[in-house]
């Protein structure tokens, strides 16, 4: 065995021994390429990935899926230099980051929260969700708009994001990459693949992330981990062992308050938390994948995932403004998961058979929470020059026990007849969220639903087709985290949606267009009773449009315009952080075998920061540039961001206390990064 297997096997079994401890209590392919241009040390890959799955979870062609799929492939998450999952999303049209308290990944699609609505290779990622994931084990990151309760259960009014895992092919490679950048930020990550045998394959990668920020007081350290082993006992058996290891530790930021229904105009270094505040995490992911083919048409996958986050967070939050004075109160949170546990499993059956598509799928899935939280209140605060002081821990007290649990039962058909395909969905999802609070009785939450979706896609030619979906998803209350008593129904998400897909320059360049209606209701109880007294209802009418793939051999761009008329339409008010327009467009160009140069143009227009308007946004533009250099086994880039110095708000938390927690978006900055492969 050569010294890059032994170096790969013995990672595995270290992270092996220390990560199973953690999850003991738990038990009680890559992008098409097209006309490729060969570049010393790697193939020239586009933009366009010709097969996503996450829109029908089967192998079905782009064009015949009756929904918005986006894709970014791994060639576009490097050209942007994107270290996080906020930096790889920035040209998917309907989709905006915000401020996710300065402390996790958060996203908005189509104008709806997206927090508890990313997956993982079909899979929800519900442990990853109060931290930055990292990218370093991520192969390409799939976006469905539109509620998709019929494939993957409760949540996702919105859309959903799929991140795709990297797989250990049998490649022989070790990639190393160093970056260096802007507030200290360093960054050392490591591929490497190798094949063991005719059957057993491995992969690693290993990311170290340090940075501090434009914010005074604020930083991160993140170490992450990720070995996995691929099983091929046949031809048609393949078995994926994954393990992912995590630690981050960083500091919060909620931004700054507002007055006369603007953000206060500071410095964009200006900190309103204390000089003590924290977030640390650390998190185990384990899981299979199995998938046995009985012929080419009949295929079984079976998954299994088992996850688990301890975290700390001491936060400072800015509550409401005193005018006269000039001042902020503020409260200081000390919040944490001793643990936050989720289990899950899955099995899905595809059967082709003669002009139907069939998959048939079982899931399980529950998560479990101890939530530790306590509060206290800190002295007002000056709104324009603020104090940053030490706070006394109030300590991490038992708070409630959480404990989430869905079966759900669910099969498609994909019906073609000549040049049309009809697609029907149908979910039922039994849901059971059961509450302890200390020193109160015990709580449920419970219900079964049925989700659907029914579609048409039609081959106006080979390489353009037009579709039609109709849809209804449900979603928990407060993403099923916990009870509350004024909120004992489920949300209802129905989605209409129109559009065009197309394949140009033959079929290096898609083309997807859509116009949607998607509409929530959300019931209101009496907290005694739980009978409903009330409905709320959001409407959110829009289009988009999106391009993204090769325009030659050498040039890739991406292009996205969306439009979005959202409203509550109990107020007529635009719900917290949704912009009425989003715009970009990426573009990088291969010169020769060494030179790759391109940039990046966003636009984000006009949003309101908390509830009922209370706080406009202005509207922004941020330009990137990017150059890379590629020499034998080596390559240099450099990516600049917001080049031109934007002075802008990124967003807010949601809600009334959006108002005061508004979060400015970074100044210009710079990353330089070498990489070597061998």
């Amino acid at each position: 065995m050569n010294t890059k297997k032994r170096l790969i096997s013995s990672l595995v079994t270290l992270c092996s021994i220390y990560s199973f401890p953690l999850l003991a209590d738990e038990t009680s392919n890559s992008a098409a390429t097209m006309n490729p241009l060969v570049v010393t040390g790697q193939a020239y890959k586009g933009y366009a990935q010709f097969s996503p799955t996450s829109g029908s979870k089967t192998d079905a062609e782009w064009l015949d899926v009756p929904q918005s799929v986006s894709v970014v492939t791994d060639t576009e998450i490097t050209d942007r230099g994107a270290v996080r999952l906020v930096d790889a999303l920035n040209g998917v049209a309907g989709v905006n980051n915000t401020l996710g308290e300065g402390s996790r990944d958060q996203f908005v699609i189509r104008g709806f929260d997206a927090l508890n609505d990313v997956y993982r290779d079909g899979m929800r990622d519900d442990t990853g969700l109060q931290s930055y994931r990292s990218l370093a084990n991520i192969e390409q990151i799939e976006v469905v708009k539109g509620p998709a309760g019929a494939l993957y259960g409760r949540g996702s009014t919105g859309g959903l994001i799929n991140l795709v895992t990297k797989r250990a092919n049998g490649d022989e490679f070790t990639r190393l990459n160093a970056s260096l950048g802007s507030h200290g930020k360093m960054i050392g990550r490591v591929d490497s693949s190798t094949s063991f045998s005719d059957t057993v394959n491995g992969r690693i990668n290993l990311e170290v992330r340090k940075a501090d920020s434009f914010v005074d007081y604020v930083d991160s350290k993140d170490y992450f981990i990720a070995p996995t082993l691929r099983f091929t006992p046949s031809d048609n058996h393949t078995l994926d062992v994954d393990l992912e290891i995590s630690k981050q530790d960083l500091v919060p930021y909620r931004g700054v308050p507002s007055i006369n229904g603007k953000p206060v105009n500071v410095s964009r270094s200006t900190y309103f938390g204390s000089s003590n505040d924290y977030q640390e995490s650390k998190s185990v992911r384990f899981s299979l994948n199995d998938e046995f083919k009985f012929t080419p048409n009949l295929v079984w996958n079976n998954r299994v995932v088992i996850s688990r986050v301890e975290l700390e967070q001491q936060g400072t939050r800015q509550r409401n403004v005193t005018a006269a004075t000039a001042t902020v109160g503020q409260s200081v949170n000390d919040f944490g998961y001793d643990p936050r546990r989720f289990n899950a499993l899955q099995s899905e059956l595809k059967w082709s058979v003669g002009s139907h598509e069939f998959l048939f799928g079982a899931e399980y899935t529950q998560t479990k929470i101890d939530l530790d939280l306590s509060t206290v209140s800190k002295a007002d605060q000056s709104i324009y020059e603020p104090v940053t002081e030490h706070v006394v821990n109030g300590g991490f007290e038992p708070f409630r026990k959480n404990d989430t649990k869905t079966y759900g039962l669910y099969v498609q058909d994909m019906y073609t007849i000549g040049d049309l395909t009809l697609t029907g969905n149908v979910r039922h999802d039994k849901m059971d969220l059961e509450q302890q609070r200390v020193g109160n009785p015990k709580e449920n939450l419970d219900d079964d639903k049925w989700s659907y979706r029914v579609g048409a896609s039609y081959r106006l030619t080979e390489d353009l087709s037009t579709y039609a979906t109709f849809s209804r998803s449900w979603q928990l209350p407060n993403a099923g985290t916990f009870v509350s008593n004024g909120a004992a129904e489920f949300y209802s998400a129905d989605l209409k949606e129109i559009g065009f897909k197309a394949y140009t320059l033959g079929d290096a360049l898609m083309f997807n267009a859509a116009i949607f209606q998607i509409e929530q209701e959300r019931p209101v109880t009496d907290a005694t009773t739980g009978d409903v007294t009330d409905r709320n209802t959001s409407k959110h009418n829009g289009f988009e449009l999106e391009l993204r793939g090769q325009l030659t051999e050498q040039w890739s761009t991406t292009a996205s315009y969306t439009y979005l008329d959202a409203e509550d339409e109990d107020t007529g008010k635009k719900p917290n952080d949704v912009s009425d327009q989003l715009f970009s467009l990426g573009s990088t160009y291969q010169i020769d075998s060494h030179w790759r140069v391109g940039g990046n143009i966003k636009y984000v227009g006009e949003r309101y920061a908390g509830d009922n308007e209370a706080v406009k946004l202005d509207s922004y533009t941020l330009v990137d540039l990017m150059a890379a250099y590629r020499v034998g086994k080596h390559k240099i880039q450099f990516n600049a961001y917001n080049i031109f110095d934007e002075k802008y708000f990124l967003g807010a938390t949601g809600g009334s206390s959006g108002r005061n927690q508004i979060g400015y978006g970074a100044p210009a900055e710079y990353m330089v990064s070498y990489g070597y492969e061998f």
